[in-house]
């Protein structure tokens, strides 16, 4: 599944308000983000397509000696053919182990935290939402001066929502529910400042 085909433009339009309206109860500042995949996972798609083609290279010497001749450029056209199709997007989800796809997808978020500027509040305060669709990952992450105050497994019932949603075709609902969530559980710890200003844009970033 892909951005486009789950969200549409009043959607992301929908996501920006549940934004604007969880941030009105509190300090923090709440960005989510949607991304199609976490890496391109050049090499599990390059081993799995080099794999493939010595495969066919050795049952063609096997069954078709004479025709060696042409065993080389037709491995190179395997192996070009090999590397689209592992590139599709359920076979480079079966292709790619678990643990390696978390671990993609916590770098990912790790870095669109800090590009997205969350390092940057005033208060130390900003918060990601990370939505990986080829891995079916869902990442919280918060700056050091909210994870400082809040429990071990605070943000779980946030992935929760937004999990659920997708899953059940409810995409916008469960990402909305999420931000409204977080933004109930952020309120709670840090009320809004009286000179409270929007240090970064509502809007849902990541959108192809």
């Amino acid at each position: 599944m892909r951005i486009a085909e789950l969200l549409d433009e009043r959607a992301f339009a929908a996501i920006e308000a549940a934004v604007h309206s969880a941030e009105r109860a509190t300090s923090g500042e709440i960005v989510p983000m949607l991304v199609e995949r976490s890496d391109p996972y050049a090499e599990a798609r390059i081993g799995a397509a080099a794999l493939v083609a010595f495969a066919l290279g050795g049952l063609a010497l096997v069954f078709a000696p004479s025709l060696w001749i042409w065993l080389v450029p037709a491995q190179v056209g395997v192996f070009a053919a090999s590397l689209w199709l592992f590139g599709r997007r359920a076979l480079l989800r079966l292709l790619v182990p678990p643990e390696v796809s978390a671990e993609r997808v916590d770098r990912a978020a790790s870095l669109a935290f800090r590009e997205a500027g969350l390092v940057e509040t005033r208060d130390r305060t900003g918060i990601l939402i990370y939505v990986s669709l080829l891995e079916h990952r869902v990442v919280v992450l918060a700056d050091r001066g909210i994870d400082s105050r809040v429990e071990p497994g605070t943000w779980d019932a946030v992935v929760a929502r937004i999990v659920e949603g997708i899953k059940a075709d409810r995409a916008e609902e469960g990402i909305a529910d999420g931000i409204r969530l977080c933004g109930a559980i952020l309120a709670s710890r840090f009320p809004p400042r009286p000179d409270d200003t929007n240090e970064i844009p509502n809007a849902p970033r990541g959108r192809t």
